[in-house]
């Protein structure tokens, strides 16, 4: 399965990636790679002067030609009713159903410049884990960025609604995006006035596996510490200050935690078993009584748009089941009367 979650370091376009590797010797990498961007700013300044004839010939004045370089910008955007402007996403962008009929102009952190630079936007929507490199070429294009999340990943609810209110302030959708912000937090309000009756003593201590090998979880900063507080839970690996630290298997056997949250699992149930394979961890009380929860969807856990406060009630709803027995209501992105917008040949 792809990672949830990638460094900066990791996230550099296929271009790039096959320039470097082919590269023999420090000077010939920067030789090579300058000579690169020199082409795509050539490229970026012509595809500009076709963006303005694109402009020139819309049907629809007002309108932007939006690409999203992020799962969680894209649903956001259509919450934002804004799903008949978006001309290109990621190969990870999957929800609303619609956003899987826009043409996929990159890879999630992995940009495709060429391609993007075809579809003719107006603004890109970045989550920074693209190159300072990539956003000087669409810079050079005439383009808007807009980077969302300049550190690779959100923090917590405050910084998530950060981002819708700077999206929704660079669409012209400052109502929405307000209207949107207040929903949420009037439901993680309510949540909270349940979820502060429960007493500390019972509220699960949760490990997050977010990958096996090598072990991933969420420390503190990250928004997943965020999420399993305002569920009722107490993130075992708070004591980390690392948003997402790699750990040892022993840390796991020797925090015991009450409850395991699995972010991977393609066959919901099984993790359990496999858990239990690891030395030593037969005997972890999560693994030992079973109480591994890996049947969530992930997207609702792990991505920090406007679902994520359907994740607290879900999450909720199961280290908690006798306090809060009742289902949640989903909180979907208002469907857009068009999927996409048609882009011009």
């Amino acid at each position: 399965m792809p990672s949830l979650f990638k460094t900066r370091g990791e996230c550099v376009g296929s271009e790039l990636a096959a320039l470097k590797s082919g590269s023999k010797s420090p000077h010939s990498k920067m030789t090579k790679f300058r000579i690169l961007l020199a082409i795509i700013a050539a490229s970026a300044v012509a595809f500009g002067l076709l963006r303005t004839k694109h402009e020139s010939q819309r049907q629809t004045p007002g309108k932007l030609r939006i690409v999203s370089l992020a799962p969680n910008v894209t649903e956001i955007l259509f919450a934002l009713d804004l799903g008949d402007q978006i001309v290109g996403v990621t190969d990870r962008c999957n929800y609303p159903p619609a956003a899987k009929e826009i043409q996929q102009a990159s890879g999630f952190g992995t940009p495709n410049v060429e391609k993007l630079l075809m579809l003719g936007p107006d603004m890109v929507i970045a989550c920074g884990l693209e190159k300072p490199e990539f956003t000087e070429v669409l810079w050079q294009a005439g383009i808007r960025v807009v980077n969302v999340q300049p550190t690779g990943f959100m923090a917590s609810f405050p910084e998530l609604f950060d981002a819708v209110r700077q999206i929704g302030e660079a669409t012209g959708r400052s109502t929405e995006a307000n209207k949107l912000i207040a929903d949420m937090q009037a439901e993680l309000n309510a949540m909270a006035a349940r979820v502060d009756r429960i007493d500390d003593t019972q509220r699960p201590r949760v490990f997050v596996e977010l990958e096996e090998s090598p072990l991933m979880t969420a420390g503190a900063g990250s928004f997943i510490d965020d999420l399993i507080r305002r569920a009722g839970g107490r993130n075992i690996a708070h004591e980390i200050s690392t948003a997402y630290p790699r750990i040892d298997p022993e840390k796991v056997i020797a925090w015991n935690p009450d409850l395991i949250l699995v972010a991977h699992s393609d066959h919901p149930g099984e993790a359990a078993e496999r858990l239990a394979r690891h030395i030593g961890w037969s005997d972890v009380a999560a693994v030992r009584d079973r109480r591994v929860i890996d049947d969530i969807d992930a997207d609702l856990l792990f991505r920090p748009g406007p679902r994520l406060v359907d994740g607290v009630k879900a999450l909720a709803a199961r280290l908690h089941p006798t306090h809060l027995p009742s289902p949640f209501t989903p909180h979907a992105p208002r469907p857009t009367p068009h999927a996409r917008l048609r882009v011009s040949e």
